[in-house]
């Protein structure tokens, strides 16, 4: 799953769960994504290639403006809103170690890559619905107007 969707579904888990309980909700929130059909298992964009870079660079623009676009819905909320999507991205930033950690690390990210059954090179259109999904959800709890 694409990053810019774990930080909106932690920025929903953010404002629906009590804070104390958001790092957890939405560290889980991170594999239940990851358990849908996205993009992934390209022929193109493959790991260190100028393709790859690219998909990191805008994934990593759209992240940022998905966390201002839930920290404008929810401007008082701002810090618990970083800390859930802070929890529903980090578990990709574990990646870079794998085969350079602890065994136990090793464990949960071949777990990781084994539930990401439903990974496709047209998995970008799921990844695109998904977040239109979750940022009208976003939008809702804010009880914005729709005009």
């Amino acid at each position: 799953m694409l990053g810019f969707n774990h930080t909106l579904a932690g920025s929903i888990v953010a404002v629906i769960v009590p804070a104390p309980f958001v790092p957890i909700v939405a560290l889980v929130s991170h594999y239940l994504l990851d358990m849908l059909p996205h993009f992934g298992a390209s022929d193109t964009v493959k790991p260190y290639t100028t393709s790859f870079k690219r998909l990191l660079i805008t994934d990593a623009i759209l992240c940022i403006v998905a966390l201002i676009f839930a920290i404008i819905l929810f401007p008082e909320q701002w810090l618990i809103i970083m800390i859930g999507a802070f929890f529903g991205t980090a578990p990709d930033f574990l990646w870079i170690l794998q085969n350079r950690g602890p065994r136990w690390l090793d464990i949960i990210l071949d777990w990781s890559e084994w539930i990401q059954w439903g990974e496709r090179p047209y998995g970008w259109i799921l990844d695109a619905i998904y977040a239109l999904l979750m940022a009208i959800t976003l939008y809702l709890l804010a009880g914005q107007p729709w005009s």
